[in-house]
């Protein structure tokens, strides 16, 4: 109560306490006073005496606006004359009354506190839907047609990158949040059009009248890079049905879109590495019988004889055709490996003779090898197809010549550094570099380098196999690649293998060497009557008394019969009824002392692991040549 009479004050409040009022109170007479009590208690109303001399009743009403106080204001006076009566509802007073009729505007009052605490009501409500809004783990935002933004939240600025939303509302959204200023446009004409347009279009059954959701578009963030956002857009029209402006839900579906493409990437490849599989089987078994005959045929014809050449080619198609085969496997990751514990330096070495000639001569080859490079564990085959494929891209990416190096390191990486390489947390890693100065790529390009068939060559100068089965090998393997190329600057392969505490085992094998045959025997079982006949020949002519089966069931029949001993199985994997590890097992109860040598086209579970022999496991791959499958049976039956 701003009053400077205290009797008058005692009267007011006797008029307020008999109309049945329980009232919690204080009279000020002075500015200060009424802060002090404005900032003491949260006052429902204020009776303001307008004829005080040295603080008006405007002058308290100035006061409670100035705080954003919506008070009811009562005017009193001694005496309410016209004068006073405009003066004080100008001021914002909510009534006036003289001092002894205050009864009278009870039920107003009455009013003015319910209308009172209503506002005050709808007012916390209000600051705390906006607190709700501008904490909210989505972005919230409105927007003009004209594409500027009138209000965002605190997520919309953290999305953009931006520090304020200051910087976000100054914005233009075609130029500087979409990454294609036409993609917003588009929207406007397809997502956001008025209502007639509306039942012109075809738009997806979940939009309803007014409400677009989940619309995708690609942005922008500040420092420029995309990001995918997802839009649930309604538009708000005035009186005359158009478009005032948009309020929008977005979120940043980046990494959930990032992680789709990689799950249908990975379906991808697993469906490709099934077909592989299935081609590999068949088409290796043709190729056994191809380059069986063929190193067969030669070593009949006299070193003079005019069909050699012709046998040689075939030899050579069928080597390109088991290549290309090998690559399919490897980069499905269905390629059986034989990890042993080597130096890249020794794989490096014994290319370098076939380097120089795979590069040509107006390329300089440089190589440079750490001498205390630490081991790796994994398969010698596969790394030297690594080297092989990254030096003929080089060679390719260099069609006027240039200089290929190679070099092998040392490495130590954080594992935060190897964890995002997708690498395992190893700090030491031996490091292979291949690096040209050819023509090199742009981002575009080194986004899909590793992609199966993607490739950058002329139809028919290249499968698009080469890096995916780079990349195949070396996550197999346990370790990554990093790649770095500019247009016109050269590339660099970096590959990282995770290093072993364990001393690289040295090449035993003498390239040439003429393999030792045998007089013992061995049951040969495949369902492929053409690789079981050229498999028998090869056998045969090494010495070897050969068994032969068609099948698992077949092989057990021909062992209970056959009365002499049975010094090997060399038994297909994958055949019909009965595989060959089913076969391994029945045979062993029947014939413990019998050796076992696994011979297949592509992996399978019942050998293989992950692709990696199970310890202790003999296994030939197939397109197998003569002189490998005669190596291959002496040291299974010479091994202890």
């Amino acid at each position: 109560m701003v009053e400077d009479s205290e009797d008058d004050a005692r009267l007011m409040l006797r008029e307020l306490r008999g109309a049945g009022y329980d009232l919690t109170h204080e009279r000020v007479d002075t500015g200060a006073a009424l802060e002090a009590a404005l900032d003491r208690h949260p006052w429902d109303l204020v009776i303001g005496d307008y004829s005080m001399p040295h603080f008006s009743g405007t002058a308290a009403l100035a006061i409670l606006r100035e705080r954003g106080l919506d008070i009811p204001y009562i005017c009193v006076s001694g005496t309410i004359t016209e004068e006073l009566a405009v003066a004080a509802m100008k001021a914002g007073a909510n009534d006036y009354v003289t001092k002894g009729q205050l009864k009278r505007l009870l039920p107003a009052i009455e009013r003015e506190l319910r209308e009172a605490r209503g506002r005050a009501t709808l007012r916390a409500t209000e600051a705390s839907f906006a607190t709700l809004v501008e904490h909210a783990p989505v972005g919230i935002y409105r927007s003009t047609p004209e594409g500027r933004f009138l209000s965002v939240n605190a997520a919309v600025v953290r999305m953009l990158g931006y520090d304020s939303a200051a910087d976000v509302l100054a914005l233009d959204m075609a130029r500087d949040v979409y990454a294609d200023a036409a993609e917003r446009q588009r929207l406007v004409v397809h997502v956001y059009a008025d209502a007639a347009e509306r039942q012109r279009l075809v738009v997806r059954d979940s939009y309803s009248d007014r409400q677009y959701d989940n619309v995708e578009a690609t942005w922008k963030r500040r420092d420029g890079r995309p990001l995918t956002a997802q839009l649930s857009v309604r538009a708000v029209r005035n009186g005359a049905g158009q478009v005032e402006y948009y309020e929008t839900f977005v979120r940043d579906v980046t990494d959930q879109r990032r992680l789709q493409e990689q799950v249908l990437q990975s379906q991808k490849m697993e469906a490709v590495g099934r077909l592989a599989g299935g081609i590999a089987h068949d088409f290796n078994n043709l190729l056994t019988v191809i380059t069986s005959y063929s190193d067969l045929l030669l070593e009949d014809l006299a070193p003079g004889d005019a069909k050699r050449d012709d046998v040689e080619q075939v030899r050579k198609a069928a080597d390109g055709a088991a290549a290309l085969t090998r690559q399919l496997l490897a980069f499905s990751r269905q390629q059986v490996v034989e990890p042993r514990v080597v130096s890249l330096n020794t794989v490096v070495e014994g290319l370098q003779k076939i380097l120089r000639r795979v590069i040509g001569e107006d390329i300089e080859l440089a190589i440079t090898l750490a001498p205390d490079l630490g081991a790796v564990r994994a398969d010698v085959g596969q790394l030297e197809q690594v080297l092989m494929n990254l030096a003929v891209n080089a060679r390719d990416a260099m069609p006027t010549g240039g200089r290929l190096t190679i070099e092998t390191a040392n490495v130590e990486h954080d594992p935060d550094y190897a964890r995002d390489q997708e690498a395992a947390a190893v700090r030491r890693f031996a490091m292979l570099a291949v690096s040209d100065t050819g023509c090199g790529m742009d981002e575009a390009t080194k986004a899909r380098i590793f992609e199966p068939f993607f490739t950058t060559k002329e139809p028919g100068k290249g499968t698009g196999l080469g890096l995916a089965t780079v990349y195949g090998i070396v996550n197999q393997a346990g370790g990554f690649i990093w790649v770095y190329s500019e247009p016109d600057q050269g590339t660099s392969f970096k590959v990282y293998l995770p290093e072993v505490d364990a001393t690289a085992e040295r090449p035993t094998a003498v390239p040439g060497a003429r393999v030792p045959g045998g007089t013992e025997t061995v049951l040969l079982v495949e369902d492929a009557a053409a690789v079981r006949a050229v498999t028998k020949q090869v056998l045969e002519r090494q010495g070897y008394k050969v068994l032969e089966a068609a099948d698992g069931e077949a092989a057990l029949q021909l062992a209970q019969r056959h009365r002499g001993p049975i010094d090997l199985l060399l038994t297909d994997v994958v055949m019909p009824r009965l595989s060959g590890r089913e076969l391994a097992g029945q045979f062993a109860r029947l014939r413990p002392d019998t050796r076992v040598l696994y011979a297949s086209g592509y992996t399978d579970d019942s050998v293989v692991r992950h692709g990696i022999l199970e310890s202790g496991t003999a296994y030939l791959q197939k397109p197998f040549s003569p002189e490998s499958l005669a190596r291959k049976v002496r040291d299974v039956l010479d091994a202890r």
